[in-house]
């Protein structure tokens, strides 16, 4: 048998007796060290990329720790130098951040491609070259390069909504490739000797990439409502220490030990969120079970304890007399999402019993607690938007969950009603009124391949405007369709192709006026000082001013012909209550508004005024819904 076995395996053995491992080694990093000039040519000019990358560490490297800032800016300074070769894996690197914060620049983009911005096409261009890339690569050997553009590619597919539907299995496949390295594992504790081969420097980095796919997994299992990897795995590694970058680099033999937690660092958030990881597991846990496994007291519980979580979480104050290394610190991102990250479990515990609520009195405290932690979540969005922070507006969908929440928990309120929800009703209009301006000024920067989410905030504002009686019924439904269509036509306007005049008026020759989108999105405030100047007849022709809009100004209309008269009034087909009774306008009390700009003229003696016959078969339900009359088959090329 040992002769037969021998015989048999001969060639087995030979070729294990001429591998030579050490050669292969050397080749493979004699590989690694080669460029790729097919990625190289898909980098923009130096200057665009320094402010793209320089968005990236100062905003997304303050919640996900992926790279090592001060190893980052040594090796990004020699990429540029002048007869340097460029690795192709930290080319990849550079393109992968560069697709996360292509749409988060100061001005928005200049032209518009179809309904997608020329910037968020050049990111998804990007994003395809990172992930070729990756399919090429060797599974067996692995580095760290590798692990951090994994989670940069995922990073900028949320970003830019990259194939939407795949977020939660991209993730778990994050953290699946996380424990096959034995990131799970803490590295200090690793045995026969792994331990002394692990650097703290790389020990340290495996922390910080372990506790990146782990917030990546607990999110995407929380937004579509199934369960997490991590719920039956046990992992012991030890969380990120509270440490800038600048406090240890490669070269160094020990760590520091971490600051304490009052004191904020780049890693802070990664610090604290290990703190609730515990209860986020849990919560996940309990809202993919069956409902009927749910009963109020685990609810009451568990709100609780979310309230200690939260109570329990630092403020940070920067002092005024900050280091120039620490100019760029912003405690306010980290904080505000240490406690979004938390309150976004109350509306789902409690949405359940918010109907109870008619036929028990003890689910009053739902109600309370669900519409408080809607609102709160969008103040704090808000006061990181009014800094000009978009970095969580695109991160999550917040603008459009809690819309719909604010709009479902007070439209379940008598009207009459003098409880607290009804008593802050007009407030709630407004925080409706700012997710719309967070999603509006993403639109305009990313572009619209989901104008169902859009159009679903329009139409939840004027649920609740008809709901309180601010508006009519059919005023409602004709402010929420015009502010779609509103929307629409200044994306139209800056596609290429448009008006040449509009195009004229622009120095960078887009169809956006860049000069007026520096910046922030306006506050509330401003956006009421617009549309008071809008209804004073300063609107621009061709929008209409009845429409609240949200952004920093309007976008020229696209082109009309020469022979059809533009009014400078409302071009609203449908009048509003402000435009009075049919009494006051016979009494030229109220002003008339003028001719739509796509009827004739009746001033020109060549047309014969003839009345528009009624639509028989018009119905307001389904105004809007038909969208492929306004978007074509745009969105069929979007495998979300």
């Amino acid at each position: 048998m040992k002769e037969t076995a021998e015989e048999w395996l001969r060639p087995l053995q030979l070729h294990s007796e001429t591998k030579d491992r050490k050669k292969n080694k050397t080749e493979r990093e004699k590989k690694f060290q080669e460029p790729d000039l097919a990625l190289e040519a898909l980098l923009p000019s130096r200057e665009e990329t320094d402010t793209l990358v320089a968005i990236y560490l100062d905003q997304f490297e303050q919640i996900h720790r992926i790279l090592h800032v001060p190893t980052f800016r040594k090796e990004y300074a020699r990429f540029w130098e002048p007869g340097h070769v460029r690795q192709a894996a930290f080319t990849v690197v550079v393109l992968a951040i560069l697709s996360v914060t292509s749409c988060l620049r100061d001005n928005r983009p200049s032209r518009f491609e179809k309904m997608v911005s020329s910037h968020h096409s050049c990111a998804v261009r990007w994003i395809a070259a990172c992930d070729d890339w990756q399919k090429r690569q060797s599974e067996k050997h692995r580095r760290l390069v590798h692990f951090q553009i994994a989670c940069l590619v995922y990073l900028a597919k949320r970003i830019n909504m990259v194939k939407k539907k795949r977020f939660w299995k991209g993730a778990g496949a994050l953290v699946q490739d996380a424990v096959l390295v034995g990131l799970h594992r803490e590295p200090t504790l690793q045995v026969g000797g792994a331990s002394d081969r692990i650097s703290p420097f790389h020990q340290e980095m495996r922390r910080r990439l372990w506790a990146t796919v782990v917030t990546f997994d607990l999110q995407a299992s929380f937004d579509q409502g199934l369960p997490s990897v991590l719920a039956s795995l046990h992992y012991d590694v030890d969380p990120p220490r509270n440490l800038d970058d600048d406090d240890f680099d490669e070269d160094s033999a020990h760590l520091p030990p971490s600051k304490p937690a009052s004191e904020y660092t780049f890693a802070s958030y990664q610090h604290l969120s290990r703190r609730s990881l515990r209860l986020r597991l849990e919560l996940g846990a309990l809202l993919t079970r069956p409902r009927d496994e749910v009963d109020y007291d685990q609810v009451i519980r568990y709100t609780n304890e979310i309230n200690q979580e939260i109570d329990s979480l630092p403020s940070w104050d920067i002092p005024p007399d900050v280091t120039t290394a620490d100019i760029h610190k912003t405690p306010l991102l980290a904080y505000t999402l240490l406690h979004i990250q938390l309150r976004q479990y109350i509306i789902p515990l409690h949405q359940r019993f918010l109907r109870l609520r008619k036929t028990n009195s003890k689910y009053q405290y739902s109600e309370i607690i669900y519409y408080n932690a809607a609102r709160d979540m969008v103040l704090l969005n808000d006061k990181l938007v009014e800094q000009g922070i978009r970095t969580l507006n695109f991160l999550r969908e917040d603008c459009l969950t809690l819309a719909i929440n604010l709009c479902n928990v007070t439209m379940l309120q008598p009207r009459g009603s003098t409880n607290m929800i009804m008593i802050n009703s007009r407030h709630t209009l407004q925080l409706l009124e700012k997710c719309l301006a967070m999603k509006e000024d993403r639109i305009l920067r990313c572009g619209n391949h989901e104008p169902w989410a859009y159009s679903i905030m329009c139409a939840a504002v004027g649920l609740l405007e008809a709901h309180l009686d601010v508006r009519t019924s059919e005023a409602a439904k004709a402010a929420a369709a015009e502010r779609f269509i509103s929307l629409h036509v200044k994306m139209v306007s800056g596609q290429d192709g448009g008006s040449s005049g509009h195009h004229n008026n622009n120095s960078s020759g887009g169809g956006v006026n860049n000069q007026a989108a520096l910046g922030p999105p306006p506050s509330s405030q401003q956006q009421q000082q617009q549309q008071q100047q809008q209804q004073q007849g300063d609107g621009a022709p061709g929008v209409p001013s009845s429409t609240p809009m949200s952004t920093a100004s309007y976008l020229p209309p696209p082109a009309v012909p020469s022979d059809v008269f533009i009014r400078s009034k409302s071009v609203t087909p449908f009048p509003s209550a402000s435009q009075g009774s049919a009494a006051q306008v016979s009494t030229g009390s109220v002003e008339v508004p003028g001719t739509p700009w796509w009827l004739p003229n009746p001033s020109d003696p060549s047309i014969t005024p003839q009345m528009q016959p009624a639509n028989p078969d018009f119905s307001f339900e389904m105004l809007g819904l038909d969208l492929n009359q306004l978007w074509g088959d745009q969105w069929d090329q979007w495998d979300i």
